[in-house]
């Protein structure tokens, strides 16, 4: 049996996150446990290909985790390891680049609002979870493009209003309904209709 080279890299993506966070805030020591457990959670799934997409939704997820533990909000990890394992076992397609975003995209909002608000709106870690696993287990990528959109414009007026921070609840509403970007596909040809008497 072999290591996937994508389960190892979310591992040290998880770790490389973490550590200089607890390090910068040592009394978030304990989300290094929640770590753990998502380390474990993706050391068991190691002998399969995760795929690039859940690589960069995984980085995504503990990346904006370290960034909210930096202002004494560790807590977040419980749901980064929720996130991590719904990543995970999830239907998303290897190649789902966008819902893979889409995830890390939520994520980093919540990172950047509650670092940018010294701890306060830590709650919305909530709504990035239950959005990253509704676009995690949507076969199309018409999800992954509502949340990104949806998920910039709900932290954009959350970092400029300094609160707000309902609207992530909104944020996640709008990225399950895929409102806006229902049947969001990029063309695959371009079809030769000049001609045609049709």
């Amino acid at each position: 049996m072999t290591i996937k080279a994508s389960a190892l890299l979310s591992i040290v993506a998880i770790w490389a996150t973490m550590i200089p966070a607890v390090i910068a805030e040592p009394g978030e020591w304990w989300s290094l446990i929640f770590a753990g457990l998502a380390t474990m959670a993706i050391g068991i799934s190691s002998w399969r290909r995760l795929g690039l997409s859940r690589v960069i939704a995984i980085a995504g997820i503990w990346a904006g985790t370290a960034l909210a533990t930096v202002e004494s909000d560790g807590w977040i990890a419980i749901f980064a390891f929720l996130a991590t394992a719904t990543a995970v076992h999830s239907i998303m397609q290897r190649t789902a680049i966008l819902n893979g975003v889409a995830i890390a995209t939520a994520w980093l909002v919540v990172g950047i609002v509650v670092n940018g608000a010294d701890g306060d709106g830590s709650w919305i870690s909530v709504f990035a979870f239950l959005t990253g696993a509704s676009v995690a287990n949507h076969r199309s990528e018409s999800r992954g493009a509502a949340a990104i959109g949806w998920w910039i414009l709900a932290g954009a007026i959350m970092i400029a209003t300094e609160g707000s921070h309902w609207l992530a609840v909104i944020a996640w509403f709008l990225s399950t309904m895929a409102l806006g970007f229902h049947g969001f596909s990029l063309p695959r040809r371009i079809e030769w209709d000049l001609l045609d008497r049709d």
